[in-house]
C-alpha cells in the first residue's frame, strides 16, 4: 500500500533539503530520506519512534517503538535485553516536553537509576562510538506522539541546524502518519502464504526452520519474505514484522 506524494508548503518544496520529503510514498522512501539527512549532518544513526504513554509495569522495548531506524539490529537487541528503555531519561523527557532535546550520551547515561544501568548503557553506546544526539518530540494530526532522533560523534549542533532538523522531523512524521493512515484503512495486500511466513519470522524461526514447518523450499520461503517486506514498504524482515503487527495483519 502506498500513498501519493503530497505537495509541501512552497517555502519547503523549493528547498533541496526538504523537497524529497514531498515525494515519500512508502516507509522505505522515508528511510532513504532520513539516511541522507543523517549523513549530511554528520550523524551515525537515526530513528523515528512511536512513543505512547508509559504504563505502570510495562516494558519499554525499542524494537516495538521503532517505525524506521538505522540502529544496528544487534544494538537494538542489546538495548532491549538490558532493559535500558525502562529507565531511559530521554523517554521520560520526551513525554513531558515539546522542544528539541540535545544531549551528551554520557550525561544521559549518568542519569540512570542504578549503577548497572549506567555501566550497561555506557558500554553499549560507547561500543558504537555514539557521544551525542538530538531527539525531536513530534505530534501528528491525530495527536499521537513520536520522536525523531539523530545520534553520532560530531561537534555541537548550531542553532540553525537544530531548527532545520526540527522542521525536517515534523515533515517526516507528517508523511509517515499519512502512510500509516492509508495502510490502516486498506490493511495490506499480503497473501496468506506471505502472512504465514511473517508469522513464523515473528516467532524467531529461520528460513530453514520455516521451510521444514510449512513444507516449502527454503528458496520459496525467502521469496515470500522478500515480497512481504517490499509490500510493507520495509527494508528488512524485522521491520516488516513490526509493521505487520502494527497493522493487525496477524489478528
Amino acid at each position: 500500500m502506498t500513498v501519493k506524494p503530497d505537495m509541501l508548503p512552497e517555502t519547503f518544496a523549493a528547498d533541496p533539503f526538504f523537497e524529497p520529503i514531498g515525494h515519500i510514498r512508502t516507509v522505505f522512501d522515508a528511510m532513504q530520506v532520513m539516511r541522507k539527512a543523517c549523513n549530511l549532518y554528520r550523524f551515525s544513526i537515526f530513528s523515528v519512534l512511536n512513543l505512547p504513554n508509559a504504563k505502570p509495569g510495562s516494558t519499554e522495548l525499542l524494537s516495538r517503538m521503532s517505525i524506521i531506524s538505522s540502529w544496528p539490529p544487534e544494538m537494538i537487541g542489546d538495548y532491549d535485553r538490558l532493559g535500558l528503555g525502562n529507565d531511559s531519561p530521554v523517554f521520560k523527557r520526551l513525554r513531558t516536553q515539546i522542544t528539541p532535546l540535545v544531549f551528551q550520551v554520557s550525561d544521559v547515561n549518568n542519569m540512570r537509576l542504578t549503577t548497572d544501568a549506567v555501566k550497561n548503557a555506557s558500554e553499549l553506546f560507547g561500543r558504537y562510538g555514539l557521544t551525542m544526539g538530538v531527539y525531536y518530540p513530534v505530534y501528528d494530526s491525530r495527536g499521537q506522539r513520536f520522536s525523531v532522533s539523530f545520534m553520532g560523534d560530531r561537534d555541537a549542533l548550531t542553532s540553525e541546524e537544530i531548527l532545520t532538523l526540527a522542521m525536517f522531523s515534523t515533515l517526516i512524521v507528517e508523511q509517515l502518519s499519512k502512510i500509516s493512515a492509508t495502510e490502516s484503512s486498506g490493511k495490506t495486500d499480503l497473501n496468506s502464504r506471505e502472512i504465514e511466513v511473517l508469522q513464523w519470522i515473528a516467532e524467531g524461526k529461520t528460513s530453514a526452520e520455516i521451510a521444514q514447518i510449512t513444507g516449502l523450499s527454503e528458496h520459496t520461503v525467502n521469496h515470500y519474505a522478500t515480497i512481504a517486506t517490499q509490500k510493507l514498504g520495509c527494508s528488512n524482515r524485522t521491520q516488516a514484522v513490526v509493521r505487520a503487527i502494527r497493522l493487525g495483519v496477524f489478528d
